[in-house]
């Protein structure tokens, strides 16, 4: 992995409070590594105690958009929107991400299909220590408005 050029709001379309990870370490052909620090007014956050731990999907979710953005914007284009399928064994080993851990937040690609279908391995780490691991199932359309305007035609009509 080298240590990427970018940051983190450069290669994700999320904005404000929904941009959840605050850097993006270091990324490769095959992955990203990425970071949040947990405080008491991070999205999410108690105040007291921390972030739940069941938030670390979507921490692992825009890990893995992170990876498609970094070449979208080599090549000079935004970052695009992604969808998230779906997870198969997400397993932490925390209830609860506490105020004041610093996240480590990887996703490596395992596969991607032509229609951009991606999986990837993800996992969250503070400390040296495996707090989060599991896959990540997402689809990053070419053209999301479309796609949207598709689903809408094929709804069932109330009447």
């Amino acid at each position: 992995m080298q240590v990427s050029e970018f940051t983190i709001d450069q290669v994700l379309p999320h904005e404000g409070r929904m941009l959840l990870l605050d850097e993006l370490i270091s990324h490769s052909d095959t992955g990203v590594v990425t970071a949040v620090t947990i405080h008491r007014d991070t999205v999410m956050c108690d105040g007291a105690n921390g972030v739940p731990a069941w938030v670390g999907m979507e921490y692992m979710a825009q890990a893995a958009c992170a990876y498609s953005g970094v070449y979208e914007v080599r090549a000079g284009d935004k970052p695009k929107i992604s969808l998230l399928l779906g997870t198969r064994s997400f397993k932490t080993s925390v209830p609860v991400f506490p105020i004041g851990s610093r996240l480590i937040v990887s996703a490596e690609l395992v596969m991607r299909d032509d229609d951009d279908l991606a999986v990837f391995n993800c996992r969250i780490e503070s400390d040296g220590q495996q707090w989060a691991v599991g896959d990540i199932k997402a689809i990053r359309p070419v053209n999301i408005n479309a796609l949207i305007q598709e689903q809408l035609n094929e709804q069932p009509s109330s009447n």
